[in-house]
């Protein structure tokens, strides 16, 4: 038995430890996790359309073959042993000669000293055409005599002009070539002056020169109508529908629509058109999507077009000349994938962030310890947040993932307690706690989008400027790449990620 003395210190101690207990209450919080929701599907990908430029070469050499001939044109146009009568009365003759045909650059002059002579006046400059034109000219030198005048006979011997002709080229819905003689001019350097009765007997040479050549290059153009390229086209087509693996669970679907084109471009025999197929391309992870089988269309020929183009390699700067067919073509190459970002790694990143954040108030303080990321179901996500202090536990908070463009970041709106967690901290927790805390987790969870912008550029750089078959490369550019969307699945959160650029095909080798 103790004596009563120690009886009563060890009553005393007893109640000032209890006391002490009451001053120092630990709280406990340990709530069921969230239920998990039903499953909702992802949205659709936006359907931006793409452009995938397609560069086309026609050989243009058979048609200013022809031109050339001189069973086609004439080399020389002698009517000056046979004297024309004219309707109005007046007798002339002249005599002519050319040089050959070459292919012009439209709106561009030449400077002096070029092939031939010719010297490409801005005479098309003004003149709005219904479609492609190609350029042929020529100089010719020539004498008109008209009664007792003459002019660049004898001494004067010969007079100068250049001889301009415009076809009128378009590739059809059949993606064969389509060709007309537009207009053929003559025009003088240093043109004579004859004048017999009312007749100009100058401008009369010049429309019977300028007659003869659009006969003959009338007969020269069905050397253009023989000429097709949907055998390329087709060989791309069929190409861009079989999907590209870039890893062993990602691929590259292009999801072509239709075919348009620019308009001819060029400056010598080869000739350059520019195909476009438009296409909605998406990344997809899992197993290889099916291939598409649709047959080519017709090609999407605009209604018209500003005309022959001089920048002949402009596709390869990723620019166009500008033409209505450029302006009805979608522009850029804009790829959509959907990147999962795994809720392990996430968890580490938000628990760096959060890790020794706390808040205090009553002489109360709860510090975090560790934090989550957990799928829910239904784009929702749950943040588990595990505290120390004078609570100690977990805490679980749902929101649905928001992603801030402008940041390029995610956060998690309206973010709340769970209802489980709410329940258990009213009854076991602090009154101040639920409120701060919630005000203390909103303003620092952020969920960067870096991972799935790396993973995005990463499988660019395989998609991108590689050969996609035996014939066939691509040859892209990547502008930015950004993050446009989330949406949370139970097993990964999804990052939309775009990116913006320009993809040309080429032909490996000729083309």
């Amino acid at each position: 038995m103790f004596s009563r003395p120690i009886g009563k210190a060890l009553v005393v101690l007893s109640l000032l430890l209890s006391l002490t207990g009451c001053l120092a209450k630990q709280y406990v919080v340990r709530p069921p996790a969230p239920t998990l929701l039903p499953a909702t599907p992802n949205p659709l990908s936006p359907s931006t359309e793409s452009s995938i430029s397609v560069p086309v070469h026609v050989d243009l050499a058979p048609f200013l073959t022809a031109a050339n001939d001189d069973g086609v044109i004439p080399k020389k146009f002698d009517h000056w042993t046979s004297v024309i009568k004219h309707p109005k009365g007046a007798e002339f003759k002249y005599y002519a000669e050319r040089d050959d045909f070459t292919m012009a650059p439209s709106g561009a002059q030449q400077a002096n000293g070029t092939p031939s002579g010719i010297v490409l006046r801005d005479w098309w400059k003004g003149i709005e055409l219904s479609s492609s034109h190609i350029f042929v000219g020529t100089a010719i030198r020539y004498k008109i005599g008209a009664n007792s005048l003459y002019c660049g006979d004898g001494s004067e011997w010969p007079r100068r002009a250049t001889l301009h002709g415009s076809i009128a080229t378009e590739l059809t819905p059949t993606y064969g070539l389509s060709a007309s003689v537009a207009s053929v001019t003559v025009n003088t350097s240093d043109p004579c002056q004859i004048r017999v009765a009312d007749l100009d007997v100058t401008q009369e040479v010049k429309q019977r020169l300028a007659d003869i050549v659009r006969g003959g290059l009338s007969r020269a153009v069905t050397r253009i109508n023989a000429l097709t390229v949907k055998s390329h086209v087709e060989d791309v087509w069929n190409t861009l529908h079989h999907p590209i693996q870039l890893e062993p669970n990602a691929w590259l679907q292009f999801n072509i629509d239709k075919v348009g084109h620019s308009g001819f471009s060029g400056t010598g025999p080869i000739v350059d058109d520019t195909i476009h197929i438009t296409a909605k391309p998406v990344i997809v992870f899992g197993s290889e999507p099916p291939s598409g089988g649709a047959a080519l269309p017709p090609l999407d020929t605009p209604p018209t077009s500003t005309g022959f183009h001089g920048a002949a390699d402009a596709q390869l700067y990723g620019t166009l000349p500008t033409t209505l067919a450029n302006r009805l073509t979608p522009t850029g190459f804009h790829v959509v994938a959907d990147i999962p970002l795994d809720y392990p790694s996430l968890s580490k990143s938000l628990a760096a962030r959060l890790k020794g954040k706390r808040v205090a108030m009553k002489g109360e303080f709860v510090q975090i310890s560790d934090a989550a990321v957990l799928g829910r179901g239904g784009n929702q996500v749950v943040l588990r947040i595990v505290i120390e202090g004078d609570v100690t536990g977990h805490l679980y908070f749902v929101g649905k993932p928001e992603m801030n463009i402008l940041t390029q970041s995610i956060q998690i709106g309206g973010l709340r307690l769970d209802r489980d967690s709410e329940q258990v901290l009213a009854k076991e927790g602090p009154d101040w706690l639920a409120y701060s805390f919630r005000d203390l987790v909103t303003a620092e969870t952020l969920l960067g989008v870096s991972p799935a912008i790396d993973r995005m550029q990463g499988l660019l750089r395989m998609a991108l400027n590689r050969s996609i078959s035996q014939t066939l490369s691509l040859q892209g550019t990547v502008q930015s790449v950004q993050g446009i969307g989330v949406f949370a699945d139970v097993n990964a959160l999804f990052v939309r990620v775009m990116s913006d650029g320009s993809l040309n095909l080429k032909a490996n080798g000729k083309q």
